[in-house]
């Protein structure tokens, strides 16, 4: 104790002599012996008002830099451009021929409806009571493999910018709540390939066009996305046989400056492709409809202990059977709905970040009428040159934050990061220094 008095009597001591030798505005004038202790009083006030102020506008300047630090520009220097074309998923809707094939021509429409409502599973099953069901009871993903069709039965023709190409080659399977649908130029797939470039500074416009042997839904959407059952209506559409379809379409590329990868997703409100949380178990790479993909299937784990046999191959060991099925059927309209506060507050909740990357796809017309060609066609057609792209960048940087507490430091009391530096010197090191000559 005698120690520590000892050394409070010798900082008080050193606390004046510091004040009095500070090159910052305030202490010296506070500690001036010749200065009327009624002058002083009032300079008190004036510097504590002002210590109030610089902390505020810190303050101010720090929430800004946590809550408000992106924002959006406009570019429009397009004649460098290339802007790749969206990924297009086919999705097949019905196969009637396999069906009967398979089931050897039966007339027995109760087990036609059960097999092809299991086999295109869409959150309901009426014909899942049917009461000679026990034979698909268990496998139902093998029972809905066998009545798919693969890729070299379901195309018949591609053709890129009036030239064709090998559709299956491009066009690569992968897993959705739909079952085993196709996509072109999606990053979801383990290999590497190139791109379909939808526009180049040749001023070049793609155009995509494909003919199927079945009943199909196609869908427009980023690179990074599979379709799901939330979807927007004007970026898909039902192709039966004998029908054909044109889709023309813009696009508004999102570009993210490097600096942006620095921030967490929570404040730039987004998700990079990169960034998958660690409970995702059924793709690759983050986009929107992933997450509402993966959560969906956390729900039906939650109610009803397993998943859907469309899910993911990931999850094939939490597949329903027959029972587990029924079990989602019955929490449908919870399960396929999104919860919007205010409109539906029973659907799903699902706390998901968009992609940071996905571009903005305007549907500019939308065509379907009769053909006489084979099959079912569509092509997807891009309706002008993009001429404007919108850039993420970050408002607030690291740097900014340093600036402005500097000028306020500055501002307020004339002081620098070197006043800090000498309050430490004669605070810590002189102190000890006179203290160890006084003993």
């Amino acid at each position: 104790m005698k120690k520590l008095k000892a050394k409070i009597k010798a900082l008080l001591p050193r606390l004046k002599h510091t004040c009095r030798n500070l090159s910052v505005h305030g202490p010296t004038y506070l500690t001036r012996k010749d200065v009327h202790v009624a002058y002083r009083f009032i300079y008190f006030i004036i510097y504590v008002h002002v210590w109030i102020a610089a902390v505020a506008a810190i303050y101010k300047y720090v929430s800004a830099y946590r809550e408000d630090t992106i924002r959006f520009t406009t570019r429009t220097d397009y004649l460098d451009w290339n802007t790749t074309f969206p990924s297009i998923t086919i999705c097949q809707i019905g196969n009637n021929e396999k069906i009967l094939q398979q089931l050897q021509n039966t007339d027995n429409e109760e087990r036609l409806n059960f097999v092809k409502q299991i086999a295109f599973f869409r959150g309901d099953c009426p014909s899942c009571t049917w009461h000679n069901k026990t034979e698909y009871s268990t496998d139902l993903a093998r029972l809905t493999s066998v009545y798919r069709s693969e890729c070299k039965d379901l195309f018949i023709t591609c053709t890129w910018d009036n030239k064709p190409v090998n559709c299956c080659q491009h066009f690569k399977p992968v897993q959705t709540e739909y079952g085993l649908c196709f996509s072109m130029n999606n990053i979801q797939f383990h290999e590497q390939f190139s791109y379909y470039v939808a526009s180049s500074d040749r001023r070049h416009l793609g155009s995509l066009s494909v003919a199927l042997s079945e009943d199909y839904e196609a869908f427009l959407h980023a690179r990074e996305d599979v379709p799901f059952w939330n979807m927007e209506q004007d970026r898909r559409i039902s192709v039966g046989y004998g029908m054909e379809a044109t889709v023309s379409f813009s696009i508004v590329d999102i570009m993210n400056e490097p600096e942006v990868t620095f921030t967490v997703p929570n404040v730039r409100q987004c998700r990079f492709p990169s960034e998958v949380p660690s409970n995702f178990r059924g793709f690759s790479y983050y986009s929107y409809s992933v997450c509402i993909v993966e959560c969906r299937i956390h729900e039906q784990l939650n109610l009803c202990g397993c998943t859907s046999h469309l899910s993911p191959l990931e999850y094939k060991d939490k597949y329903c059977d027959l029972e587990g099925l029924q079990c989602l059927i019955r929490y449908n309209d919870r399960l396929k709905r999104l919860r919007v506060p205010k409109v539906n507050e029973t659907g799903l909740q699902c706390d998901c970040l968009p992609s940071c990357t996905e571009p903005d796809y305007n549907i500019i017309a939308k065509k379907l009428s009769l053909s006489d060609k084979p099959g079912g066609a569509i092509s997807f057609i891009l309706g002008n040159r993009p001429y404007e792209r919108v850039t993420r960048q970050l408002a607030h940087t690291t740097l900014d934050l340093v600036v402005a507490v500097g000028n306020c430091f500055g501002l307020g009391f004339g002081g620098s990061i070197l006043s800090i530096v000498e309050f430490m010197y004669y605070i810590c090191f002189k102190q000890w220094k006179y203290t160890n000559v006084d003993n």
